[in-house]
């Protein structure tokens, strides 16, 4: 397990250091997760083949953690996402950029990070139009992610 995701049991611990910090050690540059081909198929009205949580550049002084999130799909359309994340009880819940949707971050075992999608849903862009990931409806609605190291995150 990655020691500095305690803070998501414990919030405390975060406000003694920046956001980026606290999730994203060293060991653990982002989190992300893809579906093998198999995992499409027992799934079928899942879009998302893949989705990556990495903290957003520059994050050196707050508290709060600004992430960047990718979502590839099924027709391996990309689009990034941002969103702004606070301490709540439980894990995290975050906002995206824009009134775009929010949702939830939770730790889980082995260092793990389940993004759950609000009843607000997520929404994205890329320069081809928008996609939005409903949190009431469909197989996108949570997505456990691993932590990874800087040279294994795509």
């Amino acid at each position: 397990m990655i020691r500095a995701l305690f803070f998501l049991a414990w919030p405390m611990p975060l406000l003694a250091q920046t956001g980026a910090v606290a999730m994203f050690p060293p060991e653990a540059a982002c989190f992300q997760r893809s579906y093998d081909a198999a995992h499409l198929a027992r799934h079928p009205q899942q879009q998302v083949v893949a989705i990556a949580l990495t903290p957003a550049e520059g994050q050196t002084v707050s508290t709060s953690l600004v992430v960047d999130i990718t979502v590839t799909l099924r027709d391996r359309a990309r689009y990034i996402g941002s969103a702004y994340c606070e301490p709540e009880a439980l894990g995290l819940s975050c906002g995206m950029e824009g009134d775009a949707g929010a949702f939830e971050l939770g730790l889980r075992d082995g260092g793990a990070l389940l993004l759950t999608v609000s009843a607000l849903g997520m929404s994205f862009e890329n320069d081809d139009g928008f996609l939005t990931l409903s949190g009431t409806a469909g197989d996108d609605r949570a997505f456990l992610m691993q932590p990874v190291a800087a040279a294994d995150c795509f």
